[in-house]
């Protein structure tokens, strides 16, 4: 996960799906499982989710003032769309 932009910390998760964090800007980390995390500008973090059901799952990156977000999907398939 990469924040690329200017200015704004975001707040990052994947409803329903737990994560696990391994890396930090590129240096491992002891593994930590989490809901959620704040990422930074510029930084990364390197996470592993193993979904449990073969469906679509919506990933958000929302800003810390909640003043907006960005969404995506985490797929196993073309054609799935998350609830």
């Amino acid at each position: 996960i990469i924040n690329g932009s200017a200015m704004t910390y975001f707040d990052f998760r994947i409803p329903g799906l737990e994560m696990t964090v391994v890396a930090a800007d590129g240096q491992p980390v002891k593994p930590v499982n989490v809901d959620e995390f704040r990422i930074a500008v510029a930084e990364t973090y390197d996470v592993i989710v193993q979904p449990k059901e073969r469906k679509a799952y919506t990933f958000f990156a929302e800003s810390f003032d909640r003043s907006g977000y960005a969404r995506g999907t985490l797929t196993p398939s073309i054609g799935l769309t998350a609830e």
